[in-house]
């Protein structure tokens, strides 16, 4: 995500403790997000930019490196290296989330001792000192704590940061795959936040909450090393009549008393069509029937289907005239049982 050296509290913009576990933050990241996306939010400036200071927060706290440098100096940048957080922290300019307030020069606290106080806030690390990327940041690391620091600073080639990503994807989509297009935000040439459309392609099956990695298509490395990979979890959308889980679907299905009560042939809906289902003699509301194979191909598990659980619900008909009445009342006569009896004997 974007490299900072804006101070600002990432613990609290995702709403964690400090010493939250990664797992934690993984957690209060999506949960944020789904709320926040900008596919979400269409239009909502708001919504955009909540949105980028999160990513921003998630991308520097899942990675170990970056939070330890964060947690030492208060914010994080691309252009200080482990060591040199490390040697500021030894050397009292880190103050954890709070940042630098200043550097204590040459010597204890006895005489010939001076305070240097810098705005890191307002150093631009790409330009300062006229030299190449992160050569001013050398310069000042020189005149505070001389040629070591500075070496520290020459750091070497470093991979790039992966990314992660909420898509949305219809729910024939996931069964049947397809192409998919979103849109990212990545640090651009200035280091404003941009817009970059990825199209990728998701196999059929493929699960709500499956991540789907796309080497490469992370953020760019520095000194020319490789970039790191986008991850896209799935959040796969509704359907009016199915329910999905992992393989199996799920469908709720009316039928009469009648065929409930002598036993029927039913046609019922399924992904692949319309498929024949046996109604068993006295099924009761609420019962599950299981249609083997009728749900999704598998994406994880070659050559595997899941089942269509199939979940009866009786509807009562209306009495429309006297003569239905009365065969409702003859009905009842050929059944005085109470099917309520076993509820009261054991209240």
């Amino acid at each position: 995500m974007a490299t900072t050296t804006e101070k600002k509290d990432y613990y609290e913009v995702l709403g964690v403790k400090k010493n939250a576990s990664a797992e934690e933050i993984r957690k209060a990241f999506r949960k944020l997000a789904r709320k926040y996306h900008p596919d979400v939010n269409p239009g909502n400036k708001t919504a955009e930019e909540k949105f980028k200071v999160l990513s921003e927060a998630n991308d520097v706290l899942s990675d170990p490196k970056k939070r330890k440098i964060y947690d030492q100096v208060g914010f994080y940048s691309d252009n200080i290296d482990p060591a040199t957080a490390e040697a500021y922290a030894r050397a009292g300019g880190g103050s954890g989330a709070g940042g630098f307030g200043g550097f204590p020069g040459a010597g204890g606290g006895g005489r010939g001792q001076r305070e240097v106080h810098f705005d890191f806030d307002n150093i631009d690390f790409g330009q300062a000192g006229g030299g190449g990327r992160g050569a001013g940041f050398r310069d000042i690391l020189s005149s505070i704590f001389g040629g070591a620091a500075a070496q520290h600073a020459e750091t070497p080639p470093m991979g790039g940061t992966d990314l992660e990503y909420q898509v949305s994807v219809p729910f024939w989509e996931a069964i049947r795959g397809g192409n998919i297009r979103l849109s990212i935000q990545r640090p651009g040439p200035s280091g404003q936040m941009v817009s970059e459309p990825v199209e990728f392609r998701i196999k059929p099956g493929t699960r709500d909450g499956q991540r789907i990695r796309l080497a490469g298509k992370g953020n760019p490395g520095m000194r020319g090393a490789t970039p790191g990979d986008l991850y896209l979890v799935v959040n796969i959308g509704s359907h009016p009549v199915f329910r999905r889980e992992g393989d199996d679907i799920y469908l709720t299905l009316p039928v009469m008393p009648w065929e409930a009560a002598l036993g029927a042939k039913i046609d019922v809906p399924t992904i692949d069509g319309r498929a024949q289902l046996r109604v068993p003699q006295g099924t009761q509301s609420g019962q599950k029937l299981r249609m083997r194979e009728k749900g999704v191909k598998s994406a994880t598990k070659e050559g595997g289907v899941g089942d269509q659980i199939v979940e009866i619900k009786i509807v009562v008909p209306k009495v429309p005239d006297v003569r239905a009445k009365e065969l409702w009342q003859q009905l009842q006569k050929l059944h005085p049982e109470d099917p309520r009896a076993e509820l009261w004997s054991k209240v």
